[in-house]
């Protein structure tokens, strides 16, 4: 995936809405801002970033005309990055996950082989165990290829 790096000033911020998750915490803020001039509308970013006119970020984009494509910025004024996590938890969930799933993979396997587990069951689960490793990394990739845009 492409990424793109612009440097904007957020003028007119408003219809700030927030999506929690049960806890009441923020996993989202959706809100339109007028960006060199142009109106954009339901802009959502992951967390909660500071939002107030005037406010200049760099922004990385997956296309760069297309705001809804926003994936995170930097915050000149604060030297906050919003959007993404940092890549260095993002490897740490992923070395978490993939320990988790080399021990079960290792036990599920060891029953298998000795003949006493449901064998399609065992596979499902390796099978689910291989996609959230994947999935781990790639979050991971993107939050060091954001990092990287924005703290070269």
């Amino acid at each position: 995936m492409t990424y793109r790096a612009i440097t904007v000033t957020l003028d007119d911020i408003g219809g700030v809405v927030f999506e929690k998750d049960r806890s009441g915490g923020t996993v989202a803020t959706m809100f339109n801002v007028t960006i060199a001039g142009r109106r954009q509308y339901s802009v959502k970013m992951d967390g909660k970033p500071r939002l107030e006119s005037g406010t200049v970020v760099t922004a990385v984009l997956r296309d760069p005309d297309n705001w809804q494509t926003l994936v995170g910025w930097l915050d000149h004024s604060t030297g906050q990055i919003c959007g993404v996590n940092s890549p260095v938890k993002s490897l740490g969930s992923f070395v978490v996950i993939a320990v988790i799933s080399a021990a079960f993979s290792i036990k599920w396997l060891g029953e298998v082989l000795s003949g006493g587990v449901n064998t399609v069951g065992t596979v499902v689960c390796l099978l689910a165990g291989l996609a959230m490793n994947a999935w781990a990394l790639s979050r991971w990739r993107k939050s060091a290829t954001v990092y990287k845009l924005l703290r070269p």
